[in-house]
């Protein structure tokens, strides 16, 4: 049977979203894919495509950067894409080179953490291709975040075309096939009109912003880190926001994270809130666990855990290998059973 770490490599590269960069054609031609929920093809079904001019898109990881020395840091790209929600519509979306945002004193990000995110990544192929991993996933999440807190919708296909411009625009920053490294996408989506009293906010922000980077963790998948089991704060409440990718659950991560990793551990797993007996999620994603001998892929169920779209599509590959999927409370004394 193939690991999953395998598997999960070869989901990376055989089902992503994407569009082709220059090659010997006069024109280049952008397609977003979703792979089948049990199989995952060579050639996937495309949802959309825009022909652009071969100088208008470039070739992959040509920027001037050190492609084998990438952390998941901040680093400066060309652009990022912008866009505003006003008058009950979203506005045509524009690039902006500058960095900078000028934000209203009174906006509702601001003072009352209305806002969410996303994050997913480009990859580039040995064909030169470059593809996006499920954005239409990440679309329908941050609309549900966005629901929660009341911001307003937008459009699978916008999000997804959003995304696909922004990489064409920032093209040379996509590290090159082989590299290890990858293009950030990060999504945000936030109140930026001004309101005092606790209400929502009458206009909002969407912009995509694009950082090459490396292995979150040191070494990726093959070099496996040790986590820290948190049981003096808690990620979420239950019945809370936990289940949204919104910015106030990674700020109560900060303290912990921090004092973890003076400790020598790079990550924290959280425990549920109301007993502190069931594991719930690490700082920056789902838990996994593998039974081997059983065959078993066992995740937590809790609706205080963030949907990880990573997790759902291991779901799809673990029961192609046979394996049977659990997504159930998992006990803390539970942990030491677990081969991975």
């Amino acid at each position: 049977m193939r690991s999953l770490t395998a598997a999960l490599a070869l989901l990376l590269a055989s089902s992503c979203q994407g569009f082709v960069a220059p090659s010997h054609n006069s024109h280049q031609i952008i397609t977003t894919t979703t792979p089948s929920s049990t199989q995952l093809k060579k050639q996937p079904l495309s949802r959309l495509s825009v022909a652009t001019d071969i100088n208008a898109v470039g070739a992959p990881g040509t920027a001037d950067l050190p492609w084998s020395e990438l952390g998941f840091e901040f680093r400066p790209t060309k652009s990022h894409l912008r866009m505003t929600y006003r008058d009950g519509k979203w506005q045509e979306p524009e690039m902006v080179e500058s960095p900078y945002i000028n934000v209203h004193i009174g906006a509702t990000a601001l003072h009352y953490g209305q806002a969410c995110f996303e994050g997913l990544k480009a990859f580039a192929h040995e064909d030169g291709s470059v593809n996006l991993f499920r954005p239409d996933e990440n679309a329908k999440r941050i609309n549900r975040s966005g629901h929660r807190v009341m911001m307003p919708e937008i459009p699978v296909e916008t999000f997804i075309k959003a995304c696909n411009d922004v990489v064409k625009d920032n093209v040379a920053y996509v590290p090159p096939y082989g590299s290890g490294g990858a293009l950030y996408l990060r999504p945000l989506l936030f109140g930026s009109g001004p309101r005092i009293g606790l209400q929502p906010a009458e206009e909002y922000t969407f912009i995509v912003m694009v950082i090459p980077v490396g292995d979150y963790y040191k070494g990726g998948l093959a070099a496996p880190v040790n986590g820290l089991i948190v049981d003096d704060y808690d990620r979420a409440a239950p019945k809370g926001v936990g289940a949204a990718k919104v910015a106030g659950n990674y700020a109560a991560d900060l303290i912990p994270n921090m004092a973890a990793k003076k400790k020598g551990f790079p990550i924290c797993l959280y425990l549920d809130a109301a007993t502190h007996t069931l594991v719930e999620e690490f700082s920056t994603s789902n838990f996994i666990g593998i039974d081997n001998e059983n065959k078993k892929y066992i995740t937590p169920k809790s609706d205080s855990v963030l949907p990880s779209i990573t997790n759902k599509s291991l779901q799809t590959l673990a029961k192609d290998e046979g394996m049977t999927v659990e997504q159930r409370d998992i006990e803390v004394a539970e942990l030491s059973t677990f081969d991975e």
